[in-house]
């Protein structure tokens, strides 16, 4: 009897120890629901090609070039100045004649720009 006695005995305190754990278990943490995500910002549009108006002041089919007196180009930095253009087709030249005002679409950024469109101001 001494050996049931000794399983009851040591079934009673094992039950005892599994049934206190579980009173003393401390729950898990309540899940947070995910913060909800901050938007985002779109994407950048694609950047506008630089666009400057100015006079012309000599075309140059042979060379390909427009010389312009233009205005401020506040997108590149530039001030008003007076430069040489080199133009994306010579057919851009055929449009214009010295002492007209136009409008100018350019290709590049810095001071070997090219002009992509070449109309006359409105």
């Amino acid at each position: 009897m001494a050996k049931h006695g000794f399983t009851a005995s040591f079934s009673t305190c094992a039950l005892a120890v599994a049934l206190s754990a579980c009173g003393n278990a401390t729950p898990p943490p309540p899940s947070r629901a995910a913060a909800p995500a901050e938007p985002r910002a779109a994407p950048p549009a694609a950047e506008a090609p630089p666009h400057g108006a100015g006079v012309v002041q000599a075309v140059d089919t042979s060379a390909r070039t427009v010389t312009i007196a233009h205005q401020p180009i506040e997108s590149l930095g530039w001030p008003a100045m007076t430069m040489s253009f080199k133009v994306a087709k010579p057919e851009l030249l055929e449009q214009v004649s010295v002492g007209e005002k136009v409008d100018f679409t350019l290709d590049g950024k810095d001071m070997s720009a090219s002009i992509t469109s070449l109309t006359e101001a409105h």
